[in-house]
C-alpha cells in the first residue's frame, strides 16, 4: 500500500512539473529569446546568423523603434539590395488594400455594414444555402463573410492573358490547389475563413465604387498620398522599379507573376514604401483618420476567444493587454516570404521582405514578435524544443532520484 502510494505522488510530482513546463511556455517566461538582448542591433545580427545558416536568395529588412526607422539589413547571393529594391510581397497587398476600400469609406461612398452585393453590378454572389445579404465589407475585410475559396492565386506568366476580375470571381484559373470559386459555404459571420477571393471582391468593389482601375484608384488615394513611389500592383505600369531576382528554393530564379487578383496578391513594393505604410499605422497620415486606423485594428474575428483579424491587418497580441501588434505576412509561388508588423503601443515594427525560403521573413518576424511583447508563437517553441525536452526529462530525473532518496531512507 505504501508502495502504491508513493508511485502515486511520483506521478502528481511529474505531472505537476510538466504543467509548470506548459504554463512556462504558454506565459514565454522558460523560453529562450532568439537575442542577447532586445536592441536592434542584436536582432540584426542574429538575423544575419540565421541567414548564414538557411537558404534565402535575398532578403531586405527594416525596424522600427519609437516610431523611426532604427536598423536595416540587406542581403543578396547576386544582385545588391537596398531599402529601394522592390520585392512581390504576396498577401501583404491585403493590408494595403484594406487602406483604399476605408478611405471609401470616410467619403460615405461605401458601408461597412451593407451587403456587397448593393454596389457590385459586374459580378454578384452566387446562389447559396445562406443569406448572401449578410456578406458586408467588414466582413470582407476580416475573413469572415462565410467564403469558401481557400485562395492562393499563383499568377500568370508575364506572356499569358489574365482573367478578367469577374471570371476570376467565377473560377480563378490561377488556382491549383483550390476550387477557386467564390461562394458563400458557411453562415457569414460565423467564424475565421483566410479568404483570398473576398479580397478580389473588394477589388471590384473599388472600381466599381470610383470609376478607376484598382490600380488607378491606389496610386491616387494611397500609393501618391504616403509618397510610396516604388510601389505598384502591376508592374507593366512602372517597368523601371529596381525588381530582385526572384530566387526559388532550389537557388534558380523566376520571372515575376501578374494577376487578376492584385488586391489580394499582386503588391509590388520596397521597404523604403513600406515602412511609411507602417509609419501611417501610428501617425498623423493624408489617407486615413486616427477614427479608421484605430478601427481597422480592432478585432472582428476570433479563435478560441483571441482575437485575430480586424478591418485589413492580422492581430498578433493574443489578447496581450502590454501591446497592441498588428500587420500582414505573405508568402507562395515559390519562394516568396514577406512579414510587415507594427505595434501600436510602443510604435516599433519590423519589415522583412525575402524570396528564395518558403518562411524565413514569417520565422524572423515570430522572433521579433517574442523579443517585443513575450508572446511565444509556435516557431519560437519549435526553436526551444530541445531545451524544453531537456528541462523537462531533467525535472523528471529530480523527482525520480529525490523519491528514491526518500524510499531508502524511510
Amino acid at each position: 500500500m505504501k508502495l502504491l502510494k508513493h508511485i502515486a505522488l511520483i506521478i502528481i510530482a511529474i505531472v505537476a512539473w510538466g504543467a509548470f513546463i506548459g504554463y512556462g511556455i504558454s506565459n514565454g517566461f522558460l523560453l529562450k529569446s532568439f537575442t542577447n538582448d532586445t536592441t536592434p542591433e542584436a536582432f540584426i545580427e542574429a538575423t544575419k546568423k540565421k541567414v548564414e545558416n538557411e537558404y534565402v536568395g535575398n532578403l531586405a529588412m527594416v525596424l522600427i523603434e519609437d516610431g523611426k526607422i532604427s536598423e536595416d539589413y540587406f542581403y543578396s547571393i547576386d544582385k545588391n539590395v537596398n531599402k529601394h529594391s522592390v520585392f512581390p510581397v504576396a498577401s501583404i497587398s491585403k493590408w494595403v488594400t484594406s487602406f483604399g476600400v476605408l478611405k471609401l469609406v470616410e467619403q460615405g461612398k461605401l458601408d461597412l455594414d451593407k451587403p456587397v452585393d448593393n454596389y457590385l453590378t459586374r459580378w454578384h454572389l452566387p446562389k447559396s444555402n445562406f443569406d448572401n445579404k449578410k456578406v458586408t465589407i467588414r466582413k470582407l475585410l476580416s475573413h469572415s463573410s462565410g467564403l469558401v475559396d481557400d485562395l492562393g492565386y499563383s499568377g500568370f506568366a508575364l506572356n499569358e492573358p489574365i482573367q478578367t476580375i469577374e471570371a476570376s470571381l467565377t473560377k480563378a484559373a490561377d488556382a491549383p490547389y483550390s476550387e477557386g470559386v467564390a461562394r458563400v459555404g458557411y453562415e457569414p459571420g460565423s467564424k475565421y475563413m483566410y479568404s483570398g477571393a473576398g479580397y478580389t471582391i473588394l477589388q471590384l468593389l473599388i472600381e466599381e465604387t470610383s470609376g478607376l482601375s484598382f490600380q488607378e484608384y491606389m496610386t491616387e488615394e494611397v500609393f501618391k498620398p504616403l509618397h510610396m513611389e516604388n510601389s505598384t500592383f502591376v508592374l507593366s505600369e512602372k517597368p523601371d522599379l529596381h525588381l530582385v531576382p526572384i530566387y526559388k528554393d532550389d537557388g534558380t530564379t523566376r520571372l515575376a507573376k501578374k494577376f487578376t487578383a492584385q488586391a489580394a496578391a499582386s503588391l509590388l513594393t520596397c521597404t523604403a514604401d513600406l515602412s511609411k505604410f507602417l509609419l501611417a499605422n501610428i501617425s498623423h497620415n493624408s489617407v486615413l483618420s486616427k477614427t479608421s486606423i484605430t478601427k481597422m485594428s480592432l478585432p472582428e474575428t476570433f479563435i478560441n476567444d483571441i482575437g485575430v483579424y480586424g478591418l485589413g491587418p492580422h492581430l498578433y497580441s493574443q489578447n496581450n493587454q502590454n501591446s497592441k501588434i498588428i500587420g500582414h505576412d505573405g508568402s507562395g509561388n515559390n519562394a516568396i516570404n514577406t512579414a510587415a508588423r507594427i505595434d501600436l503601443l510602443s510604435k516599433n515594427g519590423i519589415i522583412i521582405l525575402e524570396t528564395g525560403n518558403h518562411n524565413l521573413a514569417s520565422n524572423l518576424a515570430d522572433e521579433w514578435l517574442f523579443v517585443q511583447a513575450g508572446i511565444a508563437d509556435y516557431v519560437v517553441i519549435m526553436r526551444n524544443k530541445s531545451y524544453l525536452i531537456k528541462l523537462f526529462v531533467g525535472g523528471v530525473l529530480v523527482i525520480l532520484a529525490m523519491a528514491f532518496y526518500l524510499r531508502k531512507k524511510l
